[in-house]
Parts: C-alpha cells; sequence; structure tokens
C-alpha cells in the first residue's frame, strides 16, 4: 500500500518546534513563547535574571532550528563597531571606501543574539539603535538595509538597563522577561536524571525564512474584533491610572502581538485570553509587572459578541473563508481556494450594493473591499514564490 504524505504546514511545525523547546528546556514555556511571538512579529526580546538559568542555551538552540544563521556575540566595554557589522576590506581602502565584510556578522544574518547586552559601550548603543528600529547599518558612508528579523539581547540584571542613558535601548525591546532557576522538585529531579544518564531531548524541527514569512502575512490577518479594540483603550486607561504608561508605538505593536498569539493558538481572531502575553510588555519599571497582571486578569475572560444579527450570520462565513484561504501557501491548494473565496466576496459585495447603506453595511463593504484586496496579494504571491517577499 503507498504510503500518504501528510502536509505540514508552517505553524504545525512552529508548534512542533515549541513542544520540543519544552521537552528540553524545563520550567521555560513563557521564554520560548515569546522568543516564537518575537520571530512571528519582527520584535526584539530582552531576556534578563540569574546566571545559569539557560537564557543563551535557549536562544541558541531555537536560532539552531532557524535557517539562515544567527549572529552571535558578548559584548563588552571594549567591543567595536567592527565585531557587531565586520571589518573594513583592506583591499577596498586604497579606492578611499569604508566597505565592511559583514556577510558573517550581524548585517548579513536574520537573527542576532547579544550576550550581556547591559554592558555595550556608547558607541556600540547608538550603532544598536537604528539597527533594531530601522534594520539599517552605515557601511561606505551609505545606510544599508540588513536582513535581521528579531534581535534578542541577555543581562544578567536588569538593574542597569534601567536607567536615562539606556532607556531607548531597553524601548526597542517588546518583550522583557525574567527567568529565574528551577523552582519545582519535579523539574530539578528530570534535569539531574537528564545529566547523570545523558539521556535528553533534542530539536528535530527545522524552520525556513519563508515559512517564518508566511506565518507573518497569516498573522497580520487575523481579525481583531471591536470588543478587543474596545478592551485595548480600555487597558490603557486603566493602567495609566496607576501611573503606567506606554508610547503609541508600544500598544500598536500589542495589536500586531495579539493577532500573532490568536494565531499562534490556531483561532481566526484575538479574544481576551491572548492579552495575558502583555505583562511581558507594556512595563517600563520591574515593579510594575505586578500591577499590569492584575490589571490583566478581568480581560482574560473576553471574548467576541455571540449575539449575532442575520446579516452578520452570512457575512461571517464568508469572511473566515477568505481568512482560511490566506492562510494556505500550498499552491497546490490554494489557488482555488482563493478562487472560491474571491466568488463568494465578491457576490456578497454585489448583493450589499443594493441595500439601504447603514452603518453596520458600509463597515461590511470596507471589510470585504480589504478582504479582496489581500486575497489579490497572496494569490500573486502563491503563484510566484520565488519573487515572495515580506515588507514590513
Amino acid at each position: 500500500m503507498p504510503k500518504v504524505k501528510i502536509s505540514c504546514g508552517p505553524r504545525d511545525k512552529l508548534l512542533r518546534l515549541e513542544q520540543e523547546l519544552n521537552q528540553i528546556f524545563l520550567e521555560r514555556s513563557d521564554l520560548i513563547r515569546i522568543i516564537l511571538l518575537s520571530l512571528l512579529t519582527r520584535q526584539h526580546a530582552l531576556i534578563f535574571g540569574k546566571p545559569g538559568a539557560a537564557k543563551s542555551s535557549l536562544v541558541r538552540s531555537i536560532a539552531s532550528a532557524i535557517s539562515g544563521g544567527c549572529f552571535q556575540v558578548q559584548l563588552g566595554k571594549d567591543t567595536t563597531t567592527d565585531q557587531l557589522f565586520g571589518p573594513i576590506k583592506v583591499s577596498e581602502l586604497p579606492k578611499d571606501r569604508l566597505c565592511r565584510a559583514f556577510e558573517n556578522f550581524m548585517p548579513g544574518k536574520p537573527l542576532a543574539f547579544l550576550d550581556e547586552i547591559d554592558k555595550a559601550n556608547s558607541v556600540i548603543l547608538n550603532a544598536l539603535y537604528t539597527a533594531m528600529e530601522e534594520r539599517l547599518f552605515l557601511n561606505d558612508g551609505e545606510m544599508c538595509k540588513m536582513p535581521l528579523i528579531s534581535l534578542f539581547g541577555a543581562a544578567n540584571s536588569i538593574s542597569q538597563l534601567q536607567t536615562e542613558a539606556l532607556a531607548p535601548l531597553l524601548d526597542r525591546f517588546l518583550f522583557r522577561i525574567e527567568v529565574d532557576w528551577m523552582q519545582s522538585d519535579a523539574s530539578f529531579l528530570e534535569f539531574v536524571r537528564r545529566r547523570a544518564t545523558g539521556d535528553s531531548p533534542f530539536i528535530t524541527t527545522v524552520m525556513s525564512i519563508a515559512e517564518l514569512q508566511q506565518m507573518q502575512v497569516a498573522a497580520k490577518n487575523i481579525e481583531f474584533p471591536i470588543e478587543m479594540q474596545e478592551a485595548i483603550a480600555r487597558l490603557r486607561k486603566e493602567l495609566a491610572a496607576e501611573d503606567i504608561h506606554a508610547s503609541d508605538r508600544r500598544w500598536g505593536n500589542c495589536i500586531d502581538l495579539l493577532q500573532a498569539t490568536a494565531y499562534l493558538n490556531g483561532n481566526s481572531e484575538a479574544t481576551g485570553a491572548d492579552f495575558a502575553i502583555l505583562k511581558h510588555v507594556l512595563w517600563t519599571d520591574i515593579k510594575q509587572i505586578s500591577v499590569i497582571d492584575r490589571a490583566l486578569r478581568p480581560f482574560l475572560k473576553l471574548k467576541p459578541s455571540k449575539a449575532k444579527s442575520q446579516f452578520k450570520q452570512a457575512l461571517d462565513p464568508v469572511i473566515d473563508r477568505a481568512t482560511e484561504a490566506m492562510q494556505n501557501f500550498d499552491a497546490d491548494t490554494a489557488i482555488g481556494q482563493v478562487a472560491i473565496a474571491l466568488t463568494d466576496l465578491q457576490g456578497l459585495k454585489d448583493g450589499l450594493a443594493q441595500v439601504p447603506q447603514t452603518n453596520e453595511i458600509r463597515q461590511a463593504l470596507t471589510l470585504i473591499h480589504q478582504k479582496i484586496t489581500q486575497l489579490e496579494t497572496h494569490r500573486q504571491q502563491i503563484t510566484a514564490p520565488s519573487s515572495f517577499q515580506t515588507v514590513f
């Protein structure tokens, strides 16, 4: 009997990688999820805590599972820009050019891990600000693009980063998470057993950059319902009453993060349950984490309204099919799926154009127009995979 080939989508592979990492690194589920969400949102993560808590080894393990490589360096007060961005090419000096051999350094890799980032000197910090925020570096007098997806920084203490001088660096990390030594007796006993026997799990899953890009697009297409929009505004107001403030940019990044969380959880829309991750995002002082955690609890049970009008009952399945089609990157099946979704949307659009234009109808037409545009773009991507590029 011939074997049946079972397809495994990018999200399934990412979840399998997450499972493997949780088997290897005990009591690190929150950190693992944050690193994966960093990849989905093209954001950076700062990991701090006691030495010997597997901060570095966990990041390196995840980086080893992503094709394209990861640039790694331990920073210090004497670290130079050459050690981050590559040395100057001596062969170009007679031509009065200051070109860097950057291919094996940070500008040439999709991922970066900077250990002891709190020890970076001012020259390195100034270069990192531009690299992290704009994905640019200076080469031969010009600002050049970097393929950087995410940068991970590690430090033993957050205190040295909570200064006025380093505040810009801290702000460029969307995620800030503290890790500690193992707390559970059972986890520690399992750690001892593995060390004594040499019997440890290992990673078998490998993700490509193209697969990450596909998931980044799919996460962007997750619906963010009006109830969740209102919840974000309410949360911002409640935290402000506690004198906890975040920039507009950070709140905007929270929307992308909640969409990515919903995507990773297998949902087509964000819900209150996704808000739990925000406790690692919204604080500027570590003392605020417990306050944010308490403020988030009432939001975790929020769900989009189930009371739907007859019109919504007809609209939602069509939108759901369109969203599902945009998450399918298998060219053999996606083309037909997209065509059906486009036909359904166009038919619904034509029908709605003939009825009285209430606010609900106008909002639905706007949504339908957006989905049609997204589907057309998706169809172009899946029919021309060699030119597929994600731009953010």
